[in-house]
């Protein structure tokens, strides 16, 4: 289920809302976006991630509608889901990331997104954790974290269960 609670209000309860749009059975994580100086704080968009890599784009005052939606091109996670993580890039409008399916952060420009649900191509990918050491079962790490840097707009930051933590840039095709 998912609440939302609003903070203007310190004696208002958390309110469940129905998720209309989120098929069962999948495990979802959500990243709320950066509010850009000058915008209304009423402006954020929400980014909800299912373990089957579907990709629902929402705003913050009206969740039960989805404003854009896609189904990511990515393996289904050897984890059970428990890394799965979507981020928003703070100073990268439309920009997001997504990991925790296998040893790869896939990078999305969200700003061409529509309501069809379309398998849209990554921006960029990066690999490098697919290279570390292989666990007990000989598969490769698994990104663990990941979180864009404050103020390098193509900086990122990801972990992986090998304990390699790796500081990297991407570059627009």
């Amino acid at each position: 289920q998912l609440y939302l609670g609003d903070v203007r209000q310190p004696q208002g309860p958390l309110e469940a809302v129905s998720v209309p749009w989120a098929p069962c059975g999948e495990r979802w994580c959500m990243g709320v976006g950066h509010v850009a100086p000058g915008s209304a704080p009423s402006c954020q968009p929400i980014a909800c991630l299912s373990s089957r890599g579907h990709l629902t784009l929402t705003d913050v005052r009206k969740t039960s509608k989805p404003l854009a939606s896609a189904k990511c091109s990515i393996p289904s996670p050897r984890s059970g889901a428990e890394f799965l993580g979507v981020s928003w890039a703070p100073a990268l409008e439309g920009c997001l990331a997504i990991s925790g399916f296998d040893g790869t952060v896939h990078v999305y420009d969200t700003r061409s997104w529509d309501s069809s649900a379309r398998t849209p191509e990554p921006t960029f990918v990066h690999r490098g954790h697919m290279f570390g050491e292989q666990d007990s079962n000989g598969d490769p790490p698994l990104v663990t974290a990941h979180a864009w840097h404050p103020q390098r707009p193509r900086t990122l930051l990801s972990a992986a269960s090998d304990g390699s933590l790796h500081i990297w840039d991407w570059v627009q095709p």
